[in-house]
């Protein structure tokens, strides 16, 4: 249980500006054949980022976040990378958070990243920035930022049977020891180990390294369906919450990914949050991992009038998930 409430300073989004519509999407994947199905996610295009270096936009969107916190890169003590889509490199040195640093002038920050945890990857972000600021007397401020981009050819996933539709975006919080109208209270996370390999790319690793066929994201439908990940999840909401003698139907706010019209629906079943769920539109964006979920705690934080608790929360398709609670004051 977190001892200290820590404070969201900003939370900053970017969308890229080049977009695709869904039958552009279709026709490139050739999967026509499915398009009803698609089309039924929810989805009618995405922005499509077209430059070189993914990084870019996290270093856009994490100069907004600075700048809407009021501070300067030279105040920002770390730098986490939640991104969850690979990046420009994979090498044992690198990770975007070093050259997000360099780009930002945050030479004061130490870097880390985490990747394998899908969208979870913000909540173990947040909790581990947050035990940083609680037990570090010389840690106050920290970047958080992510920039996800669509492997070429691969936005529908699922494929006959689609799931969801990927876009592209970056997201930033800054987090810090005080200030800010929103606190985060405490997170919850979970894993099923064995299902490391339920999303994943099988193609690029030590395993096929020159397999460039395999290099896209590949969800594996049939192990997918032996679990229930709303069931994991609402475990760790209940355990969570019980912690602050809290329930689900005694929040005041919930933000979840979109992952698809369906999928929302079925978040809002399990978790009754009815109208207490904010629904960023995101039938132009598609799905943004972790972004999606500051997405929607950035609407929750422009309302002026929203206060009391809200629960930021994903499912993970059943091999991650976390929940993350705040209070707006």
């Amino acid at each position: 249980m977190q001892t200290r409430p820590t404070a969201i300073l900003s939370a900053a989004v970017h969308l890229p500006h080049d977009t695709l519509s869904l039958d552009d999407i279709l026709t490139a994947e050739m999967v026509n054949g499915a398009s009803p199905a698609v089309a039924a996610l929810g989805f009618t295009g995405v922005h499509a980022f077209s430059g070189s270096n993914p990084t870019d936009m996290a270093v856009a969107v994490s100069r907004d976040a600075i700048e809407e916190a009021g501070l300067s890169p030279l105040d920002i003590d770390a730098v986490i990378d939640f991104s969850v889509m690979p990046q420009r490199y994979v090498e044992p040195a690198w990770s975007m958070s070093n050259e997000l640093q360099a780009e930002l002038g945050a030479k004061n920050a130490f870097t880390l990243g985490f990747s394998g945890g899908g969208s979870a990857n913000l909540h173990t972000a947040i909790r581990f920035a947050s035990a940083l600021i609680a037990t570090n007397d010389d840690v106050n401020t920290v970047l958080l930022a992510a920039s996800d981009c669509a492997l070429p050819g691969n936005r529908v996933i699922g494929g006959d049977a689609p799931v969801t539709l990927l876009g592209d975006a970056a997201s930033a919080l800054v987090l810090a020891r005080d200030g800010g109208r929103a606190r985060v209270m405490d997170t919850g996370l979970a894993s099923r180990g064995a299902y490391h390999d339920l999303l994943y790319i099988p193609g690029g690793g030590m395993r096929h390294p020159t397999r460039l066929d395999l290099y896209r994201l590949v969800l594996d439908a049939a192990r997918k369906g032996e679990v229930d990940p709303l069931a994991d999840l609402s475990s760790v909401v209940d355990t969570l919450l019980s912690r602050h003698g809290l329930a689900p139907d005694t929040i005041d706010h919930f933000v979840t990914t979109a992952i698809s019209d369906a999928d929302l629906d079925a978040f809002d079943d399990r978790l009754g949050a009815g109208r207490r769920l904010v629904k960023p539109d995101a039938s132009t964006r598609g799905h943004l991992h972790s972004s999606d979920l500051v997405f929607g705690l950035r609407e929750l934080m422009a309302r002026e009038d929203a206060t009391g608790s809200a629960l930021l929360a994903s499912h993970g398709h059943g091999f991650s998930c976390g929940a993350t609670l705040i209070t707006l004051s």
